[in-house]
C-alpha cells in the first residue's frame, strides 16, 4: 500500500518536533500530568518512527509552539512485566530529547529515583525533575529543593491535580523550540458529540453532514441505543442515544452512560434542541453536562422549518431566556429536513474548537487582571493571575481570599471581551494565600 504525502509529511515532522518523555515510579502522578498536558485523549497520536511500539507521542501546543509528548510505563510495578517495563523505559530515554524525571513529595527520594537518574545520566540526555503533589504539603516528607540531589540542574515543583506549576513547566519545556513547530502538527478535524433529547434530530442532523444515512431515522423515541461514530471529511461526528427523564430499562441507562462517554472524548457537544416543543428542563441539564464537562458548547434549533415567522420570534425569545446562563454559546436555527442553517451549522462547530483550545500567554493575563483591578477593586487582593490549561480554558487566580461569582463573571465577560473564547466555557480555580 502506497503511503499518501500527507501522511509522508506528518511522519517527517513528528521526527524534527522536539520528543518530551516522562519517566517515574509508580504512583508518582505521570498519566495525571499527561493528560492535563494533552488535554485528554483527543489530541492526534502519532507513532514516531523510530520508537518503541509501547511508547506512544501527543503532540502539545503551549505558547504557539508544538513538542510530542510520552507517558511511559511505571518504573518499579512489582509483576510479570517489570522487567519489560524497565527496557522499554530505558528505550525510550534514549529516544528523547528531554526527560522529565517525576517525583512525588510525599515519598521523598527512594532508590528507584536514584535509579531513574542514573540511567538518564548515562543516556547522556537533558532533564528536569519535576517534584510533583506540592499541595499536599501536611504529609510531604521532603521539600523540593532537596530533590537536587538527584544531580539535575532544574526542578520544577508542581501539583499535577490542580496544575500548580505547570505553566512554568511548560514554559521551560518550550523555550528552544520553534515558533514554526505549531504549524507542522494542526488539528484537522473537530471531534464533535451530537446530544440530546430522543426524537429531537440528532440522527438527522448527522446524516445531512455525511451526505447519506448513516444512522436509522425514525419517530420511535429511543431509536439510537448506542453512539454512531463517523469520520468525515472534516469533522469526526458521534451521534448519541437520546437522554431521558427516567432509565425506562438497562437499555436506557446504558444508552446514558454511552452518550456521557462519549462527551468526555469530544471537542465539542452540539445540543439539538427540538424547536417545536422549545427548551425542556431536560435540555438545560444536558447543556449543563457539557460546560461541566467543559466542552465546546453549540446548540442546535432543529426544525425551525415548521415554525411561522411570528412563532420563530417568539422561539428565540424564549430560548434566550431559557438558556441564558450560556449566553455566550452560539445557538444556531437549522432543518436537518431542509438543510436550512445546516452549512453554517457545520462552520460554527469547526470554529469552536479554537475557542476550546485558546491560550493566553501568562503577560497578557496578568495585564488584563491589572486594568480590571483598576477599574473595580476585587473583594479580596488578587496576587496573581494566568491561564493553566485549555479544553476548557481555565485560569488560576491567587488571592487573599474567596472571590465572589459576580466578580468571576466580570473577569469572564472582560476575557471573552477580549480573547473571544468562541463557543467554550471558561473555569476559574482560585487558590487562597
Amino acid at each position: 500500500m502506497v503511503e499518501s504525502s500527507g501522511k509522508k509529511e506528518k511522519k517527517r515532522y513528528a521526527r524534527e518536533l522536539k520528543k518530551v518523555l516522562l519517566v517515574g515510579r509508580v504512583n508518582v502522578g505521570k498519566s495525571t500530568l499527561f493528560n492535563r498536558l494533552i488535554g485528554k485523549p483527543l489530541a492526534i497520536t502519532s507513532e514516531v518512527p523510530g520508537t518503541t511500539r509501547d511508547v506512544i507521542y501527543k503532540p502539545v501546543e503551549w505558547g504557539g509552539r508544538m513538542f510530542l509528548l510520552a507517558d511511559s510505563g511505571g518504573a518499579g510495578a512489582a509483576d510479570k512485566l517489570a522487567n519489560y517495563v524497565w527496557d522499554r523505559v530505558r528505550e525510550a530515554i534514549r529516544e528523547a530529547d528531554l526527560v522529565l524525571l517525576m517525583v512525588d513529595v510525599k515519598s521523598g527520594i527512594l532508590p528507584l529515583d536514584e535509579e531513574l537518574a542514573r540511567m538518564i545520566k548515562r543516556a547522556g540526555k537533558r532533564a528536569f525533575v519535576v517534584v510533583n503533589k506540592i499541595d499536599a504539603t501536611s504529609k510531604a516528607v521532603a521539600t523540593p529543593e532537596e530533590f537536587y540531589r538527584l544531580g539535575f540542574e532544574e526542578i520544577f515543583p508542581i501539583s499535577a491535580a490542580h496544575g500548580w506549576g505547570v505553566g512554568d513547566l511548560l514554559d521551560a519545556i518550550v523555550e528552544d523550540i520553534p515558533p514554526e513547530s505549531v504549524k507542522h502538527f494542526t488539528r484537522d478535524k473537530v471531534r464533535v458529540a451530537i446530544l440530546g433529547r430522543p426524537n429531537a434530530g440528532k440522527s438527522s442532523i448527522l446524516n445531512y453532514f455525511a451526505g447519506k444515512p448513516i444512522a436509522i431515522v425514525s419517530p420511535t423515541a429511543g431509536t439510537t441505543r448506542d453512539a454512531v461514530d463517523v469520520e468525515l471529511e472534516d469533522m469526526i461526528v458521534v451521534d448519541t442515544a437520546g437522554i431521558t427523564r427516567k432509565f425506562k430499562d438497562d437499555l436506557s441507562y446504558y444508552a446514558y452512560v454511552r452518550s456521557k462517554r462519549s462527551l468526555r472524548y469530544a471537542e465539542v457537544g452540539l445540543v439539538v434542541i427540538d424547536a417545536e416543543v422549545g427548551v425542556h428542563h431536560l435540555d438545560k441539564k444536558i447543556v449543563k453536562m457539557v460546560v461541566d464537562e467543559g466542552r465546546g458548547l453549540v446548540i442546535a434549533l432543529n426544525k425551525i422549518d415548521v415554525l411561522t415567522k411570528k412563532e420563530k420570534k417568539e422561539f428565540f425569545a424564549h430560548v434566550e431566556e431559557e438558556l441564558k446562563s450560556v449566553w455566550w454559546a452560539p445557538k444556531v436555527p437549522v432543518s436537518a429536513l431542509t438543510g436550512e442553517g445546516m452549512d453554517y451549522l457545520r462552520s460554527v462547530l469547526k470554529g469552536a474548537r479554537s475557542g476550546i483550545f485558546k491560550r493566553i500567554s501568562k503577560r497578557d493575563a496578568r495585564r488584563l487582571i491589572d486594568e480590571l483591578m483598576r477599574r473595580n477593586l476585587p473583594p479580596a487582593k488578587i496576587y496573581d493571575f494566568y491561564q493553566i490549561k485549555n479544553l476548557p480554558p481555565t485560569f488560576l487566580i491567587k488571592a487573599k481570599g474567596k472571590i465572589p461569582d459576580f466578580y468571576l463573571r466580570y473577569i469572564e465577560n472582560a476575557l471573552r471581551e477580549r480573547w473571544g473564547f468562541f463557543a467554550a466555557p471558561i473555569k476559574f480555580v482560585v487558590e487562597v494565600v
